[in-house]
């Protein structure tokens, strides 16, 4: 198949990240795939790093007239098969480039992001006539598309993110390299977090659990991993100025971004997920991979992952003693921590790897291009 994979995002973050990651295991597969994006942008130098084949456009805000034109032009010279769509604003640019093409296509579309409003509009109805599948993160996602878009139930499907399983995988990883570079030894009991510095990943909470827990453990380390997004470089400041004032700077190591989180996850006793809402939330996969017990808020996308008491502890949101309840039951019972670390692998391996999520993929795209010959 030639598939044309869209995501006119200017940012970079989970998005953006599955895009580039669906279009390099296509590419393994023998699919013929070009990644179409906005130039200068990460995923665009990611894409040339991995030498995903590219299709650059200026795209900004929801009408574009003139790059419609110019994508129609480059659907008929490279004969495209199917076009899958990353990103929602990406539909108002390659709907009308379809029509203006001359030839109809399937065209999908991922949803990671709800909506808060209802968009059953007469624009909506126009351009998602065209759309043959809209592709959810989640159920709750699912949910959200059948309340807000002008759609019919058999065009919506549940396919949720999928990760490397052999990557992430506790046989395969250096914890010890990554204790060492932060100087913790091979006994110290660690808790790990991954998340960019953003709003509602819950990092308040992880620091004001780390404060509760201090007195009762000493010694335990937390390692926090991610950078602030464009933009968002107060809100890490006032992360870290935040652990000052609670005390907990000397037991919290804010590691930046890093490219080994294998390894990192390899390295932590336990993780933990304070995420206020999260539509899915691949990190926390990434972590049961790894044999992680987790600690994880029970909210939205959260719940197609965890089986709270099989697979980790699961507690509300934005409630730092809950969370640093559930932290201290790992931390003083190595037996729970085994058993959750065990289920946690075998739920990843059969929920999310990504050989049986590409699979699945494939055959929604041979489903579409089925009915659209008839």
């Amino acid at each position: 198949m030639n598939i044309l994979q869209t995501c006119y995002s200017p940012a970079w973050g989970g998005m953006e990240l599955q895009a580039l990651e669906v279009c390099r295991r296509l590419l393994r597969r023998g699919q013929r795939v070009t990644l179409s994006c906005p130039p200068g942008t990460r995923i665009a130098n990611e894409a040339g790093r991995h030498n995903i084949p590219l299709l650059t456009f200026a795209v900004h805000g929801y009408f574009h007239p003139i790059t419609a034109i110019r994508l129609a032009r480059e659907l008929r010279r490279r004969t495209i098969d199917i076009i899958h769509c990353q990103h929602s604003r990406d539909i108002a640019t390659v709907v009308p480039a379809m029509l203006l093409s001359g030839k109809r296509r399937p065209i999908l579309l991922s949803k990671g992001v709800g909506s808060y409003i209802n968009k059953k509009d007469f624009l909506h109805r126009l351009t998602h006539r065209y759309i043959n599948r809209i592709l959810a993160i989640s159920d709750v996602i699912h949910r959200n598309i059948l309340e807000t878009l002008p759609v019919s139930p058999e065009r919506v499907l549940t396919l949720h993110d999928s990760i490397d399983t052999t990557r992430f995988s506790p046989e395969h990883a250096r914890g010890d390299a990554v204790r060492r570079e932060f100087g913790f030894s091979n006994t110290v009991l660690l808790i790990g977090f991954v998340g960019r510095y953003s709003p509602g990943k819950g990092h308040e909470e992880l620091l004001r659990a780390a404060a509760i827990l201090k007195p009762r453990f000493p010694d335990v380390r937390y390692l926090v991993v991610g950078e602030a997004s464009y933009g968002e470089g107060r809100y890490e400041a006032d992360i870290k100025r935040l652990a000052v004032e609670l005390g907990v700077n000397d037991v919290v190591t804010f590691a930046g971004f890093r490219n080994d989180i294998p390894d990192v996850m390899a390295a932590c006793t336990a993780f933990a997920f304070p995420s206020h809402a999260e539509a899915f939330g691949v990190v926390l996969v990434e972590a049961l991979a790894m044999g992680l017990p987790v600690v994880s808020t029970n909210c939205d996308g959260v719940l197609d992952i965890m089986v709270d008491g099989e697979t980790g502890l699961m507690v509300p949101p934005k409630n730092p003693e809950e969370l640093a309840r559930g932290l201290g039951c790992l931390l003083e019972d190595p037996a729970l921590r085994t058993r959750l670390g065990k289920a946690g692998r075998a739920r990843a391996l059969e929920m999310f790897d990504e050989e049986k999520l590409t699979d699945r993929l494939e055959q929604i795209y041979r489903d579409v291009l089925a009915e659209q010959r008839f």
